[in-house]
């Protein structure tokens, strides 16, 4: 296969990442704000977006402090 034509050359035609600012209303619920994101805005058209939360967002810790479970950790070759 033979490259004809080099696709990067001008990489001022690529538009910039879509930034979105959700209201604290809007933001209750994260999930359902990038769902709303997702069909009525077409986000699913950019490959990423930014999406910053209102100052007022405090997310909750995703995990129990107080378990005995131990979470796996991966080690890297170097």
């Amino acid at each position: 296969m033979l490259e004809t034509k080099n696709t990067n050359v001008n990489l001022s035609n690529i538009p910039e990442m879509p930034i979105f600012r959700p209201t604290e209303e809007e933001f209750k619920n994260p999930i359902d704000y990038i769902e709303k994101l997702y069909h009525c805005d077409k986000a699913y058209q950019y490959g990423c977006v930014k999406i910053i939360p209102p100052k007022s967002f405090k997310p909750t810790l995703a995990f129990d402090t107080t378990s005995n479970v131990k979470l796996p950790t991966r080690y890297q070759v170097l």
